[in-house]
């Protein structure tokens, strides 16, 4: 990051249904300690720095593993844009830019969300 912090992420765990409020996840220190030697192994430069800040979060996914953005059938003027995973701050301007043209217009231009929505052909 410009300011010089850096974000190291953890590891997936298999899928669960949420149960914690936003703030309860629980902070693994095992995981923690397994992120702390893996850093320490592949970066010569952050290595050896402490972490200064250790959270906990949930990545939203779908069954399918492909995210679900689109209007929701049945539902006039109620759209969805989740699933993305830990792939969601790269996707983010995209799915934003999409769901505002839907929201506008009535319709996404920039992208082509037949895949994605939730009464795709293409969900398993």
């Amino acid at each position: 990051r410009p300011d010089g912090d850096a974000y190291i992420t953890g590891f997936p765990d298999p899928s669960t249904i949420v149960t914690e409020s936003p703030g309860q996840e629980e902070v693994r220190p095992e995981v923690v300690s397994r992120l702390i030697d893996a850093t320490k192994k592949t970066s010569s430069e952050l290595g050896d720095v402490p972490p200064h800040t250790q959270q906990a979060c949930y990545l939203p996914t779908t069954t399918d593993g492909i995210p679900m953005i689109g209007a929701l059938p049945g539902v006039k003027g109620a759209f969805v844009a989740s699933g993305h995973g830990c792939w969601g701050i790269l996707n983010s301007p995209a799915t934003g830019e999409a769901v505002a043209e839907m929201l506008v217009d009535g319709k996404a231009k920039s992208l082509d969300l037949r895949m994605l929505g939730v009464d795709s052909p293409y969900r398993r």
